[in-house]
């Protein structure tokens, strides 16, 4: 129980952690558009992936804190279990939703000329992103982050079971 404490600890601090970096770079991100105007549905809906994604650490780190007391199966920490599922499904569901909005609403107006032979100009933007898994087919649909949900929420599930067959089995004599 002692090692299961301390890597509570440190999930616990992960998660915040994480919570902490995903909070900064969507602030940054905001910051940082062009104007009003690009934000949008897809603005919308991408501000819900990541209130979603900070619901999901924030209740990553309720799921250690239950673990560092003691509470390993637990109705409690099923039904955290199962939340943690439900809301990756509701995030994959907004991050999937604005991949089919445009990410601007006005087209940038290029000033410099092309060089000869080139028909179109190509900008390369790298910027960091944290979230869930990502497993994509070029539709704009995540279904990595739906199936990580739906693997989540059926393993809560099963726990569960499990728990009230461990009760059922203590009240029989």
């Amino acid at each position: 129980m002692n090692r299961i404490q301390k890597v509570s600890r440190v999930g616990i601090i992960g998660a915040y952690a994480f919570f902490l970096f995903t909070v900064g770079f969507f602030s940054i991100s905001i910051l940082s558009l062009p104007s009003l105007k690009s934000i949008a549905l897809r603005g919308v809906l991408l501000f819900i992936y990541h209130i979603a994604l900070c619901i999901w650490y924030w209740k990553l780190a309720q799921l250690f804190r239950l673990y560092e007391r003691g509470q390993i199966f637990t109705a409690a920490t099923i039904r955290c279990i199962r939340q943690l599922g439900l809301i990756c499904v509701t995030g994959a569901v907004f991050v999937s939703g604005a991949h089919f909005f445009p990410k601007q609403l006005v087209p940038p107006i290029s000033q410099t000329p092309l060089p000869p032979g080139v028909t179109e100009k190509v900008t390369v933007i790298l910027s960091p992103h944290f979230g869930f898994f990502s497993f994509d087919f070029g539709t704009g649909v995540d279904f990595g982050l739906i199936l990580s949900g739906v693997i989540i929420v059926l393993i809560a599930w099963i726990m569960d079971e499990g728990r009230k067959i461990q009760e059922e089995q203590e009240l029989t004599v």
